[in-house]
């Protein structure tokens, strides 16, 4: 049997919350009084996710590709190889892509810079990679790792990346 990577762990532990949130079974008072505050931090989430994938910050395929000189399949070959981070609609709606990668990729130095980060971050989910690169880091001397990365500091980002991936300081 396979380990079970990071991604997959959220997962489980998301369905375990979510299932103890939905079970009817009689529940001591303190513990309904946790699932019912489970129930309203999912739903604060999911609002959260929801006004971040429909903000201008955030674009699609064809609006990534198009600032890029790129078509959408290559958008979507480059996301499907890592190359790129993209955050799904809970919807059919297809992905959303952070308007700031535009600039770690247009340049082939800086593109592979971002590309060696994100393969460091490849055990994890696609909002904990999200949430890697805009949480100030303190090994990055208070600075968010896309800060970083933009002032040059690569070496320093991909080691926080390692540390993120194995689920230290917030990652996995």
């Amino acid at each position: 049997m396979a380990p079970i990577g990071a991604d997959q762990k959220s997962v489980i532990t998301t369905r375990c919350l979510r299932s103890l949130c939905t079970t009817r079974a009689r529940r001591p008072e303190s513990v309904t009084r946790n699932v019912a505050a489970l129930e309203r931090a999912f739903a604060r989430a999911e609002v959260s996710k929801a006004e971040l994938l429909n903000s201008p910050d955030m674009l699609n395929g064809e609006d990534l590709g198009r600032a890029l000189g790129l078509s959408r399949t290559t958008i979507d070959n480059r996301r499907v190889e890592g190359k790129l981070l993209a955050l799904e609609f809970p919807t059919k709606r297809g992905f959303r892509y952070p308007r700031w990668q535009r600039e770690l990729v247009e340049e082939r130095q800086t593109r592979e810079q971002f590309e060696a980060v994100l393969e460091r971050l490849r055990t994890v989910g696609d909002w904990s990679r999200y949430r890697f690169f805009m949480q100030n880091a303190p090994a990055l001397n208070g600075r968010t790792p896309l800060e970083a990365l933009r002032a040059g500091a690569t070496d320093e980002v991909i080691a926080e990346a390692e540390t993120w991936a194995r689920g230290e300081q917030g990652g996995a």
